[in-house]
């Protein structure tokens, strides 16, 4: 599933979206929009669950994630089976260490609509890839739905809570019904520097998957 939360995840926004916030003359999508443009970095637990389309739990896995603007991520799986997916703009790598196996693929139009590069803080992509809906809560939380435009996107629509202005749980659904639901822990909006977050060495004798733009597509 780290699959679609990097390739297939972590981006938000969109052209300005149809739908209008009921207390003003400010967009959904802007509201969106303001809340990831304050994201300049951002690093974070996650836990993460996939559920079926009647309710039952199929799998559960945790790990940490970092992303910087304005397209660079790093989501690291810990358990139950290690993976990372790191993205820097350019270039896609999925590293599984237990088959010493990485898949390598250049970022798409799909990539542009994606949780991961959402979360990544890609703000003009957001307001051209989706439709949004936003709730403001009592409490001050805002939870905003997106409808990606695109017919060929990875996911039917996706979710984000925002608590205290932080990104708190976001939720996608898929077109087979399923959806993973994904909270996020200990956030943060700054990190260390670390020149090799975002790149990835492929380790000697590993094997290398490497897909075209065209054969991603057809996934």
């Amino acid at each position: 599933m780290v699959r679609i939360l990097g390739i297939a995840l972590l981006y938000l926004v969109l052209g300005l979206a149809s739908f209008s916030d009921a207390n003003g003359d400010t967009t959904a999508a802007e509201h969106l929009a303001a809340r990831m443009a304050e994201l300049e970095q951002l690093e974070a637990g996650f836990s993460q669950r996939l559920i079926d389309g009647r309710g039952m739990e199929l799998r559960r896995t945790r790990g940490r994630l970092w992303a910087e603007r304005p397209d660079r991520f790093r989501w690291e799986v810990e358990a139950p089976f290690a993976e990372v997916l790191i993205g820097d703009g350019e270039t896609l790598w999925l590293w599984d260490p237990d088959l010493e196996q990485v898949t390598v693929r250049p970022y798409d139009e799909r990539l542009q609509a994606t949780p991961a590069r959402l979360l990544s803080g890609a703000v003009d992509d957001l307001l051209e890839a989706f439709d949004v809906d936003r709730l403001a809560g009592s409490d001050g939380s805002e939870r905003f739905t997106l409808w990606p435009r695109a017919g060929d996107a990875l996911f039917e629509r996706l979710e984000f809570k925002f608590e205290g202005g932080q990104p708190r749980f976001l939720v996608i659904h898929d077109s087979l019904g399923q959806r993973t639901d994904v909270e996020l822990t200990d956030v943060r909006n700054r990190f260390a520097d670390d020149a090799d977050r975002f790149r990835f060495d492929i380790p000697e004798g590993a094997d290398v998957i490497r897909e075209t733009a065209e054969s991603a597509r057809d996934d």
